[in-house]
């Protein structure tokens, strides 16, 4: 299932496809304590918002823990697998700018946090 947007300011129509959002919760497990886990909270409502032709604006709420130390955007053309496009450090940012993207192409993204 995918999203059409269309829009566009002025002269300059545009329209674009975006797929659902796709989270991930990765699990960390502590050495020597094998009943124990911890689970990273993963960003929440994680937005996908197409600014232009060859622009989305991708944004959400952070809501790490201990031991969170990036958060990682990936993205996929169609069908295809998934790459990273972005690990933030900045674990204060909400939002990314994913730039220099195809006309009238399918893109897919997904979202998770990083431990060290």
């Amino acid at each position: 299932m995918s999203l059409a947007l269309t829009g566009g300011i002025g002269p300059l129509p545009f329209t674009n496809r975006q797929d659902p959002v796709e989270v991930i919760e990765e699990k960390s497990q502590v050495v020597n304590q094998s009943l124990l886990s911890i689970w990273l909270a993963t960003p929440k409502d994680f937005r996908v918002e197409s600014r232009s032709e060859t622009s989305t604006f991708l944004s959400w709420i952070n809501q790490h823990g201990a031991g969170v130390t990036g958060i990682k955007i990936e993205r996929a053309l169609g069908d295809g697998a998934f790459s990273v496009i972005a690990t933030l450090t900045d674990l204060t940012k909400t939002s990314y700018d994913d730039t220099g993207l195809a006309t009238a192409t399918r893109y897919r993204y997904r979202i998770s946090v990083t431990d060290s």
